[in-house]
């Protein structure tokens, strides 16, 4: 048996190559084993990346498999696999039995499951079209709704520039009135009616209709009166100090009316 300078017998280093041989081969063949671009599935592959795992060692590790099981999930053999197995794997691809089934083509062809899948593909159209529809009518609603504020806005401004039309006589005299009457309180007031011409020509231009005249007896009507004493009863004779108005049945303002005239006039005796 020959030595070398350690002291170590050629049969001794001859062996310690052959383990080492061994041991790197070993290496060698799981890595190529638990290698990540192994390409025997490249759904689980995706799966796997979606889910973060290192390589196939950490799948097998985190769904509990043995060596033979990983290998047969590896090749495609998923149905020779346990049931529990299959659903661990489902579990740590975050994914329910039947969806980890579905995803590798397994589950069993049922038409009656089909004729389910292919209703329900039809109620989630219907449900989208609907929802689109439902956008649509809002859209519209929105669009007539700013329509109709523009034309609130249009009308109103019509109705604005329509009465002060009607009325500019009054409104561009009214202050001039004023003036006079403060420098000439004496002048008579029938030399200032001519100037409310207007508001009656406005009033009947609506179909406003007034109740009473001022100053007439009439007999009180709790419908088209407003008593200046709470103890007035119906068909008591009173005087009607302003008149009221009222437009197609509909009572705008009730006549006020009094026992008496204004000025401590006339009164009416019970």
């Amino acid at each position: 048996m020959m030595f070398n300078s350690f002291g170590i017998s050629n049969a001794s280093i001859i062996q310690i190559l052959v383990v080492v041989g061994i041991f790197i081969a070993v290496r060698f063949l799981l890595t190529a084993i638990y290698a990540p671009g192994n390409q025997d599935n490249p759904l689980l592959l995706q799966l796997m990346k979606r889910e973060g795992f290192r390589d196939w060692y950490d799948l097998q590790i985190k769904a509990g498999l043995s060596f033979p099981d990983l290998w047969l999930l590896r090749n495609g053999n998923i149905s020779s696999l346990k049931w529990s197995e299959i659903n661990r794997v489902a579990g740590v691809f975050s994914l329910s039995l039947g969806e980890f089934l579905e995803k590798l083509d397994l589950l069993p062809e049922n038409p009656q499951l089909a004729i389910c899948h292919q209703e329900c593909l039809q109620l989630q159209n219907q449900l989208q079209q609907l929802t689109q529809d439902k956008e649509i009518l809002h859209q519209e609603g929105l669009r007539l709704h700013s329509e109709l504020q523009q034309q609130r806005r249009e009308l109103k401004q019509e109705f604005r520039q329509s009465t002060f039309t009607q009325l500019k006589t009054l409104l561009t005299n009214y202050p001039s009135i004023q003036q006079m009457v403060g420098i000439k309180p004496e002048l008579p007031a029938k030399n200032l009616l001519s100037m409310f011409t207007p508001v009656d020509n406005l009033l009947s231009e609506w179909g406003y209709e007034p109740i009473g005249k001022p100053w007439e007896q009439v007999a009180y009507n709790p419908q088209f009166h407003q008593p200046d004493a709470a103890d007035i009863a119906e068909g008591e004779s009173v005087y009607i100090r302003f008149v009221g108005y009222h437009h197609q049945g509909n009572i705008l303002c009730p006549a006020k009316v009094s026992r008496t005239l204004p000025g401590g006039g006339k009164t009416i005796k019970n």
